[in-house]
């Protein structure tokens, strides 16, 4: 328990720390201010996917660049022309407002703008950690940053529905924008430790991601975290998503409140996941920690498909959120552990993309099966029995499982 207290002595940390708290409150006020601005304001409810593709899409595409430039520049340098670009289109949409003049393709091209600063937002932040704190702390501080960005999710969308009550569209905009301003100005204040990077004559970005994949795969802890997190976001992301509304619609008893209680479990789940690696870092058998949480949660989305009482099915989200929470956070670690520190921000972004890129096939092989009228009472069972029986496969295919810390 000693080693918290020292994190919390880390002047870099607490200020990568602070801007992660205001900035997912920001954000995530934003975003629902935005969301709610598209539906009630436009009336443009059947084009809100529209905003979400455009936000997604560049944030899966430009992510293997943005892992590039995190090893080639200042991360803190990218964070902070990401947050502060974020500013000013903020500032932008209340200049829109004014003018009445936002309407949904503006929304459509900022969504787009914000996707694309993410994809070089996240594999900076990420490989930025484990360049200002000790190594031995690296868990503690993933558990940290992963509570404190659920925290966001969770109170966030609170924060944000009082202020839609209370404010117009132009204060709540300008709020944020303000926020995320304090949140630059704590990443302006990093002192982030500069190490050279060495590159051979005539290395561009696409021979360096070139490396980085080689790297990725030649490495084994690598290799299997790449290959679990891919088979796990096929077979899960996409069941959970669109199972949750179809289930608290056909098994429970239909009301938003359900479908809020089972989304804030969830959420909270993750936090308490958080708050306990915070406590209590793992060290030993991580990667087989890993498969062991994503074959369980398989089981618990099996269950799920066919529980017909709400507390039941929100003690399943909690700890399918547990879950979650603990095979993010070691996974980070053992990126961060096991990279060079001079590919660790490619590598970062290769693992989202391997995750991250395979979510819109999820959702699309999801949405195949339904239109064939097979019901989610089997489609969750068969993904979640099948991702389970997958990672007790790999576990005993690949001895790196079985015996890396």
């Amino acid at each position: 328990m000693s080693a918290t207290p020292a994190l919390f002595k880390n002047r870099n940390f607490i200020l990568l720390w602070l801007a992660s708290v205001v900035g997912n409150f920001a954000l995530a006020v934003a975003m629902l201010a935005e969301t709610w601005f598209v539906v009630k304001t436009l009336g443009a409810k059947e084009q809100l996917g529209l905003v979400m593709i455009a936000g997604s899409v560049p944030r899966i595409a430009l992510m293997a660049v943005g892992g590039v430039l995190a090893d080639r520049m200042r991360r803190s340098r990218i964070i902070l022309v990401s947050l502060g670009t974020r500013v000013l289109m903020l500032f932008g949409l209340v200049g829109l407002l004014a003018l009445g003049r936002l309407d949904i393709w503006a929304l459509t091209a900022f969504a787009f703008l914000y996707g694309a600063l993410d994809a070089f937002f996240w594999p900076a932040r990420d490989a930025l950690i484990p360049a200002i704190v000790p190594e031995q702390d690296l868990t503690r501080a993933n558990s940290i940053m992963l509570t404190t960005n659920q925290v966001g999710l969770v109170f966030g969308p609170v924060l944000g529905g009082v202020l839609l009550a209370t404010l117009s569209y132009e204060m709540i905009f300008s709020l944020t924008g303000i926020m995320l301003a304090l949140a630059t100005g704590c990443i302006g204040l990093i002192n982030e430790p500069f190490t050279a990077k060495i590159r051979h004559a005539g290395s561009t970005m696409l021979t360096e991601l070139k490396e980085g994949v080689q790297y990725a795969i030649q490495t084994p802890v690598l290799r299997a975290l790449m290959l679990i997190y891919a088979a796990a976001n096929l077979l899960f992301m996409g069941p959970l998503a669109l199972g949750i509304p179809i289930i608290v619609t056909d098994n429970l008893n239909g009301q938003p409140a359900t479908l809020s209680f089972l989304q804030s479990a969830f959420a909270a789940g993750m936090v308490v996941g958080g708050v306990l690696l915070t406590m209590y870092p793992p060290s030993k058998k991580r990667l087989l920690m890993i498969t062991v949480i994503i074959a369980l949660e398989g089981i618990l989305l099996a269950l799920l498909a066919h529980t017909h009482w709400m507390w039941v099915a929100v003690g399943i989200q909690a700890l399918i959120g547990l879950g979650v929470a603990g095979n993010n956070v070691p996974m980070m670690s053992l990126i961060q552990q096991y990279s060079d520190k001079d590919k660790i921000g490619r590598v970062m972004s290769l693992n989202s993309m391997a995750s991250m890129g395979l979510t819109p096939l999820s959702y699309a092989m999801v949405t195949g099966l339904l239109s064939f009228h097979i019901s989610m009472g089997w489609i969750m069972p068969i993904f979640g029995l099948i991702m389970a029986a997958l990672m007790a496969i790999l576990t005993l295919q690949m001895p790196v499982i079985r015996e890396a810390n």
